[in-house]
């Protein structure tokens, strides 16, 4: 293992990250700035023009479930106006457990898990 080129790598890691932190701050800066002249609907988009540039600025809403309180007034709602879906979603630590402690039954559940490799992260700070 080359050490002396992993020790420069991560330098210019290091700096590449503080590079990126540094614009990042000066791009949200320059977007409030034009938040400032456009404005912005709470949700939609909108698209300006200012000479050779074409602005769409889109104003979005987060919106979550409390799933308790959702089924204290469910029963309210005409079943066909209900605005929710329940959809299933995989418990990592289920199905860990599953693989670690019950293969017959992993082997079971793995047939409809798709498993593929995502990106390996990698952390640096100066020592």
């Amino acid at each position: 293992m080359d050490l002396a080129k992993i020790e420069a790598l991560s330098r210019s890691w290091l700096d590449a990250k503080q590079n990126e932190s540094s614009w990042r701050e000066t791009r949200v800066a320059i977007e409030n700035e034009i938040l400032e002249i456009t404005g912005a609907k709470p949700e939609g988009s909108e698209t300006h023009t200012a000479g050779d540039f074409k602005i769409t600025v889109t104003g979005k809403m987060t919106r979550t479930l409390d799933a308790d309180l959702w089924e204290s007034v469910k029963d309210s709602i005409p079943e066909n106006l209900r605005p929710v879906t329940y959809n299933p979603s995989l418990d990592l630590k289920g199905l860990r457990y599953l693989q670690n402690n019950e293969p017959e039954i992993y082997a079971i559940a793995a047939k409809a898990i798709e498993m593929k490799p995502a990106k390996t992260a990698i952390a640096i700070k100066e020592a």
